[in-house]
Order: structure tokens, then sequence, then C-alpha cells
């Protein structure tokens, strides 16, 4: 009666299936464990060649995880140490992965506290959360770089500095002439800082939250597919498109700017930028907080913005604004010139 079970079983459509997908699971589990056997090695080998160069990196702990669908590395906490003093960072525990179904897409947790050394002091920081995405191709490139982060809070001798929220994002500016395998040469970023304030030797800067969204013409082709430096692209002249340049306060006050920007080789800024004001007596009463000769100035200045502006959407938020022409770092508002140009962004 036994035998005849077994062989019932066996010629049953779904008991050869069920042994097929037990041998497809059984190979997966074998392919999982042989590649992290491997993974870890070469990450120890890695860790020894360094070592040899003067680096010394302790991964406490070094785990490879993430069976079934997803392969990374742990560690309890991480240390670097170079020679002398040149470098020393500490973290807490670092957890990494990486989609077997997406080989591109890699994902990164730091828990913390965080400590290095600089030139002048030690920097030090915590965060209840915080994750990298990676998101790269085979051309060597990416398509979406993004880091974010709760209730962040820094500090660096006297100076202290607290985020609620921040994201910060990278991507590729996508092609707009329609051809699948065009190259994309500019550069997106945004960033958003939720609440941020500071605590400075001799300035307090209230809760603010600061927004950033724009594009750097060529920046993907220079600094990713060239590995230029940023200061190199800047020096050699660079084109911005600003989208939103933003300060939004608790209260509802709002400063903003948005317009196409350009730094010569000379580093004078040359552009369009509209600039909208929204609650002109909160943004006057926080530049009070920061400093109080502020407060009347800049009273005036978005005063002036939100009476003679035109309602506008800069950041897709409702707001009053007007338009200054620069030229060479000269301001215009209309046929009237600012006394004070702008200064060069860098000096040779």
């Amino acid at each position: 009666m036994t035998q005849t079970s077994k062989r019932s079983f066996l010629a049953h459509p779904m008991g050869k299936w069920g042994l097929f997908m037990l041998f497809l699971f059984a190979l997966w589990f074998a392919g999982w464990y042989a590649f992290a056997n491997f993974a870890h090695d070469k990450i120890g080998e890695a860790l020894e060649d360094a070592g040899q160069q003067g680096i010394n990196v302790d991964c406490a702990n070094l785990q490879m995880r993430g069976f079934p669908f997803r392969i990374g590395v742990y560690c309890d906490s991480l240390n670097i140490a170079g020679k002398g003093d040149a470098l020393q960072l500490e973290i807490g525990a670092v957890r990494t992965a990486a989609q077997l179904y997406a080989p591109g897409e890699l994902v990164a947790e730091l828990d913390g506290p965080f400590k290095t050394g600089l030139n002048n002091g030690e920097l030090a920081a915590n965060w209840s959360a915080m994750r990298l995405f990676l998101d790269v191709n085979f051309s060597g490139g990416f398509d979406l770089a993004s880091l974010t982060f709760s209730n962040l809070s820094t500090s660096l001798n006297k100076a202290d500095l607290k985020v609620a929220d921040g994201a910060v994002h990278f991507r590729p500016t996508p092609q707009t002439d329609g051809a699948e395998d065009a190259e994309p040469v500019s550069l997106d970023g945004a960033l958003k800082l939720t609440n941020l304030s500071a605590a400075l030797p001799k300035l307090t800067i209230p809760d603010a939250t600061i927004e950033i969204d724009g594009t750097l013409v060529d920046g993907y082709r220079d600094l990713v597919v060239g590995g230029r430096e940023f200061s190199s692209v800047m020096q050699d002249g660079a084109e911005f498109e600003i989208r939103n340049l933003a300060l939004s306060l608790p209260d509802g006050g709002r400063l903003a700017f948005s317009g196409p920007l350009s730094i010569g080789e000379d580093g004078l800024l040359s552009g369009e930028i509209n600039v909208g004001v929204a609650n002109p007596p909160s943004v006057a009463r926080w530049a009070g907080e920061i400093n109080p000769q502020l407060a009347q100035q800049i009273g005036l200045i978005t005063q002036a913005v939100a009476g003679m502006g035109k309602p506008a959407k800069i950041g897709g938020a409702d707001i009053n604004s007007i338009t200054l022409k620069i030229e060479q770092g000269i301001v215009r508002l209309g046929f009237i010139q600012f006394p004070d140009p702008i200064p060069p962004m860098f000096r040779d």
C-alpha cells in the first residue's frame, strides 16, 4: 500500500510540479548561500587590503543577510581610521541590501550616533532613521540617488543644528527629444529640510523649512560621466534652472525664488529671477529673531515685493512675485538699478 501511494504521488502532475519547485528552492538556497560566502570573503579581503594601505575599517559582526530575494552586508557598528588623525569616523549599525531581481537598486540604512574628527573640532550627529537609495545603470551612471532622514541633530564645537525631516534627491534630467538611446546630459537635484533650526555661537536661526529644486545644465555629463570636480565645472561657467528655492515659516510666511541663472567664467551671475513673498510680516519677524536690525529692512523689501508683485506659482505655491534681471552681477528691477552688485561666486 505504501509503495502504491508513493507511485501515485510521483505519477500525479501536482506531485511532479511540487518536486520541481522543491528542486528550484534547493538550488536557489544553495546558490544564495554560496554567493553570500563568496561576497563575505571578498569583503574581508578588501578590508585587509585597506588596512595595508593605512586605512583600518572595522565592521563589527560582519554578516551577509537578505535571503531569499535580497543580499546585503550588516555591521553592528562601523569604524574607519586612517593614518594619524587624517581620518576618524564612527557610526552605528549599517544594513545594506541589493535586490536580486533588480541588481542595480542598492539600499543602505544607517543608525546613529555618528562621530568624526575635523580640523576645527569634532562633528557629532544622531538621528532616528536614515536611508540611502541608489539605482545604478550598466553604463556606469545612475538613474536615481537619494538620502532621507528624520530627527537629525548635529553639533560642531558650540554650533548645533536640528532638522525634523530631510530628503535629498538627484537624477539625470529626463530626455525630451523622444530618442530612447539618448544619453542624459543635465542633472536634477532637490532638497527639503523640514523644521530646520540652528544655534550658533553668535546667531540663532528659528524654525524654517528649506526647499531647493533645480537643474544643473550639463551637470550629469560633467560630474557623473566626465568625473569632473564641482568647483571645476563652476569655474568654467555653469547654467542652472531654479524651479524653487524657498524659505517657508510655520505661521505661513514664505520667501521664494525661481528662474534661470548662469555663472560666468569670471564668477559673476546673470539671469532672470522671480522673487515671491507670502505673509511679509511673518518673514520680517523671522529675520528679526536672527538679527533685530534686519527686521525693518526685510519688512520693507517683502512688503514692496508683495505690493508690486503679480500672482504667480513658485514651487506649486500661490505667491505674489516680481522679476529681477541680473547682468554680470548688476541687478535691475525694470529701469531701476540696485546700487550694490552681487559679488563674484568665486575668485581666482
